[in-house]
C-alpha cells in the first residue's frame, strides 16, 4: 500500500511540473551516402523532418566539411558500399563487426562513435538491411546520441498497452563451481494516454522489483513521451519496502559517462538457410527463436549490444543479447540477457523474459 501511494504522489508531482525540456538547439546533422543508399537517406532524412530536426545529406566527398560544421554524422553503408563511404566508415565499426557484416546475410550493425561529436554508421548486408537498421536506430540506439530526445519515431504502444518480463538472476555454487538461476523479481511495463496542456502525451511506467533478505527492492522510471517517443519529463525512483528512498527527476543526455573516446554496437543478425547460429567467445548463440507466449509463438531475432574504446577495439562494461520482435511493444523485447566477462569468460547475470503483454 505504501508502495502504491508513492507512485501515486509521484506521478501526481510529474503532471503538475510538466514542462518542455529541451530549451536549447537541436544538434546539427549531415548524412553522408552514396547514390545506391540515396533512398534510404531519403527515408532517414523524413524521420528527422517528422520530428522538426534540420539536416543535409552529403555525398562521402565532403565528410571533413560534415566533421568541421555537423554535431551529429550519419554515414549509410558499411565497409564495402560505394564511392568512398566504406574507406569511411571502415574506420568507425569494429573489425570483427566488419568482417561478420560482409560475410553474414540478414544481419545489419549500428556503431556509434562518441567523441567530439557523433559519427553513426548504419550498415547492412545489402541495402535492404540498411534500410531495415534506420527505425530500429530510433528505437534503441538513438538513447546514447545527441539526437536522444530529439529524434523520434512513432510509439509502438498504445493507450493500455502493457508488457510483463519475469526476471532470473544467475549466481554462483561454490560447492558444484557452476552458476544456477533464480527468480529473482519482475519488470512490468505501461502507458496511458495523458493531456497536457491540451497536448496528448503518454505516461509510461517501468516498475522492476526483487526481495533480497527479506527486503522489498523496487525502482520505478515515469516518463511523458509524445508521439514520436521522445521523453517530456523524466522522474526516477527507487523505494525501499515501499517507501521512497532517492529521486531524480532529469531524463538522460545521451552522454555515454564512461569516459574518453566509445564506439557503441548494435549488431542484428537472423536465420539464413543453415546459419542457425553464431559463437561469441566460443559459445554457439542461436540467431533466431520462437517464443511462446500463451498461445502466441512469437518469432524473434538476434540482438547483440556491447561498448568498446576507441580506437584500441578494447571491449568495455557487461554485453547484452536480445531477442526482439518489431510488432511487441516498448521496442520489440522478448528475451534479454545482461552478461559480464569473468576471466575473459562470459557470464550471465540477469535473464528477462517477456511472459504477457498487450500491444
Amino acid at each position: 500500500m505504501g508502495e502504491m501511494r508513492s507512485s501515486i504522489i509521484i506521478l501526481i508531482l510529474l503532471l503538475i511540473n510538466f514542462a518542455p525540456l529541451l530549451a536549447e538547439k537541436p544538434p546539427s546533422v549531415a548524412i553522408i551516402s552514396n547514390k545506391a543508399d540515396e533512398p534510404t537517406a531519403i527515408f532517414l532524412g523524413g524521420l528527422l523532418s517528422e520530428s522538426r530536426v534540420q539536416f543535409d545529406i552529403l555525398g562521402p566527398r565532403d565528410f571533413q566539411r560534415a566533421l568541421e560544421n555537423y554535431d551529429v554524422i550519419i554515414l549509410l553503408g558499411g565497409p564495402k558500399a560505394y564511392d568512398g563511404v566504406g574507406e569511411i566508415s571502415s574506420n568507425y565499426i569494429p573489425p570483427e563487426n566488419a568482417t561478420n557484416l560482409i560475410n553474414e546475410p540478414r544481419t545489419f550493425l549500428i556503431s556509434i562513435y562518441k567523441g567530439g561529436r557523433d559519427i553513426i554508421v548504419i550498415a547492412g548486408h545489402t541495402r535492404q538491411e540498411t534500410k531495415e537498421a534506420v527505425p530500429y536506430f530510433f528505437r534503441d540506439p538513438i538513447r546514447v546520441t545527441k539526437l536522444w530526445r530529439w529524434a523520434g519515431y512513432p510509439v509502438d504502444f498504445r493507450d493500455g498497452s502493457y508488457s510483463i518480463y519475469y526476471v532470473e538472476k544467475w549466481l554462483y555454487d561454490n560447492e558444484s563451481m557452476k552458476f544456477y538461476s533464480v527468480p529473482w523479481g519482475s519488470e512490468v511495463i505501461k502507458a496511458n494516454k495523458v493531456t497536457l496542456n491540451g497536448s496528448s502525451f503518454f505516461n509510461v511506467t517501468y516498475k522492476s522489483s526483487y526481495i533480497y533478505l527479506g527486503v522489498n527492492y523496487t525502482s520505478i522510471d515515469y516518463y511523458i513521451v509524445d508521439e514520436l517517443n521522445r521523453p517530456k519529463k523524466c522522474v526516477f525512483v527507487q523505494l525501499t519496502n515501499g517507501e521512497v528512498s532517492s529521486k531524480v527527476e532529469r531524463c538522460p543526455s545521451g552522454d555515454s559517462g564512461l569516459g574518453g573516446t566509445q564506439v557503441y554496437v548494435t549488431f542484428k543478425m537472423e536465420d539464413y538457410g543453415n546459419r542457425t547460429e553464431f559463437e561469441i567467445a566460443g559459445n554457439p548463440v542461436r540467431r533466431s527463436r520462437i517464443y511462446q507466449i500463451g498461445d502466441k509463438s512469437i518469432r524473434a531475432v538476434l540482438v547483440i549490444k556491447y561498448a568498446m574504446r576507441y580506437p584500441s577495439w578494447e571491449a568495455l562494461a557487461p554485453f547484452q543479447l536480445m531477442y526482439v520482435n518489431p510488432s511487441l511493444p516498448f521496442g520489440g523485447r522478448v528475451i534479454e540477457v545482461n552478461n559480464r566477462f569473468l576471466e575473459g569468460v562470459p557470464v550471465t547475470d540477469t535473464v528477462l523474459k517477456l511472459y504477457q503483454y498487450k500491444p
